[in-house]
């Protein structure tokens, strides 16, 4: 045994584990007898590849193995694994072999090599797989079983006999159940984005372990496969899992190369998904990605049964090198029964069943399962082997009991009074916290039992095992056993119940429990339905969870439609919509009603109205970069710990300048201009009506939106602006500033969900924004009624490919109604690609929406989008060079919304080609790579071969240098502002003494040239430096730089 410790030792260290040698000495199970056969060892399996070089030996009767007297036993003296050897058994572990076992004469066996790197290969890689953590979702509504029994032992329901039947008879505690806007469908959902965003927040995504180049995968992308089991499906045809795919295209750019569907049993669909998955991670098939199951259900009650209701999911995430490893062997029991079932067109969603006889079935299963393993496992007794037992929970917790109860019995059947209650407490008890809470909850509870075991555990389950059984009516069970080799990402018990089990629940008094949860039993067989449960019921819709999937639609198709944070929630952003919820018609926030009236909530009395707003403004307005010219730098020292970290000691100055003071009124007269939409974002100035009001009255034009900010005395550098984008009337007013984000407020007058009635209007209505500053600076706006005003024409323009991108006007066409604008181009080189602007103003461009969200450039059916500042993709016209092509633009000047918008074009004429001089832009954070402005390079005098421009170093961060920071600048250059013609070095951090090419292409997103990486540059703070690009007669380029 300690032989095989030291060679398990040894495998460890070459395989790059850093887990203890117990998880690899257990992951063998029980040692087979002498003279039977046992499952190989991951040691004989990988020996050939991962053990090298040469180890002295001698004269020992070698390890124990497979058939024979020995494994790679024999007498004679030499080098271990290498030379001539005798030996008995079926394996002598050297070049030539002789002996009585199977492979007999001078054959070559094997030959060891130390590999010269580990590389990473997917095919067979997975160790231990198994569970990593387990996301749990249920219900915000509960009720407590005392009370429960309290209700039902009035006379008009059970009478008093029910006393302390759910409570100590079941063994219940509480249970947990929901209303008409959750279904199965929107739990997966739930549970699947949660547990991405959790692994994204803590940071353990390890998918970087399987990858060549070892970084982690985005976590959208960081799933291959996907199975959810479940007994409530809601389409004999459609997947539940195909529904979870949605949050992957939209939140992943449309990933969809994820396995799996879904497993359709009673109890058992979310253990098969379970099985399946772990299977794939084991197989030559899995690609270095994470594998989730997914267990969904509900235990629906009626009114009489409201005490056995139960709801839950949970997302279990597969991976090698598990906390929770599958180990050793399991055992299946499938058999054909009738104890349960929900046959295709039952008039109700409960299923016909017979109590007693599921009972009996289950016990039956658990029988089979137990003797099954103890045969696979060399009849040991499974007590000896496992530490703590989960099971599947039927009814509750006294199936469960009644369950590890009968399998003691098998075990152990002297067992009785203390001894028993003791192997309950230690063994059993742990599995039960979550299930005493939540109640009855079909395929999800073996993984909720798991989960429980895992966070009430911790660190005192580590190196044991866990045995668990499963059972699904019908009946389909099995019995498996996981090992305890890390904590898993779970956080404790206690810790749980507070941020996620109770954080946002709801108690409900039983009387009012069983008619919210009726509303959800009475949507079986529904079409053309809302969920009303909770507003009928006097359920705030503010108590909505923000992460939570609520159903919000099923169509007259029974076609489900969802949105997170369901009615509380606004639109979906327009950057996660898909062609597909276009193409569909699918139902969406915006036809489901208003947003429910925020109720105020109680604030704390230390902290006013006026303290929170001036916090705020505070913040926005703090200069982070002239705070720095507060201290002075002492020095760069070694860190105590992480000896290969600088630390930059920092000491104040006395005369410490304060930043970031809320700004006050000054006392002196002043003037504000207010900057909006309906002036084409001219300054135009505001009527004062006091001294600390002034007002502006406008028209409405035909976007039926408008969005402004404000300048004191006509300066740029003193803007007033909201908090936050997009700001309301209830946003906070900042400034005047010089500095911060460009917010505006925005006045939305459409119709829609989250626009008071008040404010909604038509072109040509009049509104007017007041702005007052006596204490706290304040932004209104009011409709004016009745009055009415002349609605200024919007002019259209185009930008384009063929003119760098800047405006080409549209002219309106005569003869065809009022709406058509156009023009007329040629196509050169640089191809035809445009989008739309309103009113010479990028933030109102009008744009296409590609069939998929990586594409750049769509044709002239693409559905049309806009005017927004969202603008990311273009029209394309194919065709040939020369050709003069007709552009036409139509806006319903009736209709506001992007429908009644169309963009076409004809081809008209042939002309010879005339090519546009090229242009060169410079890019780099100092324009955010070209996503703010380009700036554009200019000729000198009399030389058109060369561009010149100009960029400023800065302190900046290089993570990959000694000196962490280091005054320099990034940049690169783009022709015609076309990301497809980018001038890059085919190095990654050029200087001008690198040796380097200079390319033109579209592959040049992660090379750059650095101004000040070289000492040479001798670049300091604010040095201004003047690119020159030559472009030689032959085409060839050259950058250098100098300073200004």
């Amino acid at each position: 045994f300690w032989l095989k410790c030291v060679v398990a030792q040894i495998w460890v260290s070459t395989c790059g584990h850093h887990r203890s040698i117990t998880r690899v000495v257990r992951n063998w199970g029980a040692h087979p007898q002498e003279g039977e056969v046992g499952p190989p060892s991951t040691m004989e399996e990988r020996m050939s590849q991962l053990v090298g070089g040469e180890a002295s030996g001698g004269e020992g009767k070698g390890f124990k193995g497979l058939k024979g007297k020995g494994f790679m036993k024999g007498k004679g003296k030499g080098d271990f694994m290498k030379g001539k050897s005798k030996g008995d058994g079926d394996m002598a572990a050297a070049a030539l072999a002789k002996g009585k076992g199977k492979m007999k004469g001078e054959e070559q066996m094997m030959t060891m090599q130390a590999p010269a790197q580990q590389q990473v290969v997917y095919q067979r890689q997975s160790r231990n797989a198994g569970i990593h953590t387990i996301e749990i979702y249920v219900p915000q509504f509960w009720f407590e079983q005392t009370e429960m029994e309290e209700y039902d032992a009035r006379p008009d329901r059970y009478g008093p006999s029910v006393i302390g039947k759910y409570t100590k008879g079941i063994g219940q505690i509480q249970a947990r159940f929901n209303t008409d806007d959750e279904d199965p469908v929107s739990f997966c959902m739930t549970v699947v984005h949660r547990l991405l965003e959790r692994i994204e927040e803590k940071g353990f995504n390890e998918t970087g372990r399987y990858q060549p180049d070892g970084n982690a995968l985005g976590i959208y992308h960081a799933v291959g496969r996907i199975d959810v089991g479940t007994e409530s499906i809601v389409d004999r045809s459609k997947s539940m899992k195909s529904y979870v795919m949605d949050i992957f295209e939209r939140y992943g750019d449309g990933e969809s190369n994820i396995e799996g569907v879904d497993q359709y049993n009673a109890c058992y669909g979310g253990q098969a998904a379970g099985l399946a998955v772990l299977s794939w991670v084991e197989s030559d098939r899995w690609d270095g990605r994470y594998g989730i199951a997914v267990a969904s259900d509900i235990a629906e009650a009626h009114p009489f049964f409201i005490a056995f209701v139960g709801a839950a999911t949970t997302a279990s995430l597969f991976f090698p090198d598990a906390p929770l490893a599958h180990h050793s062997q399991r055992a299946t029991c499938i058999m054909h029964r009738l104890d349960f079932c929900k046959p295709v067109g039952w008039h109700d969603m409960a299923p016909v069943t017979d109590g007693k006889y599921s009972v009996e079935c289950y016990l039956d299963a658990l029988d089979a399962c137990y003797k099954t393993l103890r045969k696979k496992v060399n009849d040991r007794e499974l007590f000896q082997l496992t530490d703590y037992n989960v099971f599947h929970t039927g009814g509750g917790y006294h199936i469960v009991k009644k369950a590890f109860e009968r399998m003691l019995r098998n075990e152990r059947p002297e067992c009785r009074g203390s001894e028993r209650d003791e192997l309950t407490a230690v063994r059993l008890h742990p599995s039960c916290h979550i299930l005493k809470r939540v109640g009855p909850c079909h395929t999800v509870s073996s993984f909720l039992n798991t989960a429980s075991v895992a966070m009430s555990q911790m660190q005192e389950a580590l190196g044991k095992v866990i045995m668990v059984f499963t059972y699904g009516s019908g009946c389909a069970a099995s019995m498996y056993q996981l090992r305890v080799d890390d904590i898993a990402y779970f956080d404790p018990l206690e810790v749980w119940f507070l941020k996620r089990f109770y954080r946002n629940s709801i108690k409900m008094y039983p009387g009012d429990a069983h008619p919210i949860h009726m509303v959800f039993v009475e949507t079986w067989m529904k079409f053309e339905y809302k969920p009303f449960g909770r507003q009928t019921h006097g359920q705030d819709l503010n108590l909505l969870e923000d992460d939570v999937y609520y159903l919000g639609e099923i169509d007259k198709f029974g076609r489900r439609f969802y949105h997170r944070g369901g009615l509380k929630a606004r639109p979906l952003d327009k950057k996660y919509e898909l062609p597909a919820d276009t193409a569909e018609g699918r139902p969406t926030r915006k036809h489901w009603g208003p947003l429910p009236e925020a109720k105020k909530a109680i604030e704390d009395v230390s902290k006013s109205d006026e303290a929170r707003r001036r916090q705020i403004e505070y913040d926005m307005t703090f200069d982070h970069e002239a705070e720095e010219g507060n201290f002075v730098e002492i020095g760069e020292f070694n860190d105590t710990y992480q000896k290969e970290q600088k630390v930059r000691i920092l000491k104040p100055l006395p005369d410490r300048k304060q930043h970031g003071t809320t700004i006050e009124p000054d006392g002196q007269s002043h003037s504000y201009q207010i900057v909006g939409t309906w002036s084409s974002r001219t300054p135009v100035d505001m009527e004062q009506t006091s001294d600390v009001s002034w007002y502006f009255d406008f028209t409405l034009g035909e976007n039926r939106w408008e969005e402004f900010y404000l300048l004191q005395d006509g300066d740029p550098q003193r803007r007033i602006y909201p908090h936050e984008a997009k700001g309301s009337k209830e946003s906070v007013a900042v400034g005047p500033h010089d500095a911060g984000p460009s917010n505006h407020w925005f006045i939305d007058c459409r119709d829609r969900v989250d626009v008071p009635e008040e404010q909604l209007g038509m072109p040509g209505d009049r509104y007017r924004i007041t702005f007052r500053w006596k204490k706290l600076k304040e932004v209104s706006w009011q409709k004016l009624e009745g009055e009415k005003g002349e609605v200024e024409p919007s002019r259209y323009s185009v930008a384009g490919s063929w003119t760098d991108f800047e405006l080409q006007e549209l002219r309106p066409e005569t003869g065809r109604r009022r709406g058509w604008h156009s023009t007329e181009v040629q196509m050169t080189s640089l191809g035809l690609e445009f989008r739309i602007v309103r009113n010479e103003d990028f933030g109102q461009s009008i744009y296409p929406i590609p069939a998929k969200k990586e594409e750049r450039s769509c044709g002239k059916n693409a559905a049309v989008c806009g005017p927004d500042a969202l603008a990311s993709t273009y029209w394309k016209v194919d065709g040939i060079l020369g050709g003069i092509y007709k552009l036409k633009f139509y806006r319903d000047p009736e209709d506001c919304e992007s429908t009644g918008m169309r963009v076409d074009w004809t081809k008209v004429d042939d002309r010879p080609v005339v090519e546009v001089e090229p242009t060169y832009y410079l890019v780099g954070p100092f324009n955010e790579w070209g996503q703010k402005d380009m700036r554009k390079m200019r000729h000198p005098p009399n030389d058109l071969s060369l561009f010149e421009g100009e960029v400023e170093v800065k302190e900046m961060v290089d993570e990959k240098a000694t000196e962490k920071r280091k005054f320099m600048m990034p940049f690169k250059i783009v022709q015609h502002k076309m990301p497809t013609r980018c001038v890059h070095p085919d190095k990654d951090r050029c200087s001008q003494l690198t040796d380097h090419k200079v390319v033109m292409d579209d592959k040049g997103k992660d090379l750059s040239w650095y101004i000040g990486l070289h000492p040479t540059d001798k670049a300091k703070e604010g040095d201004v430096f003047t690119v020159k690009l030559q472009i030689a007669p032959s085409g060839e380029m050259s950058v250098s730089w100098s300073k200004s």
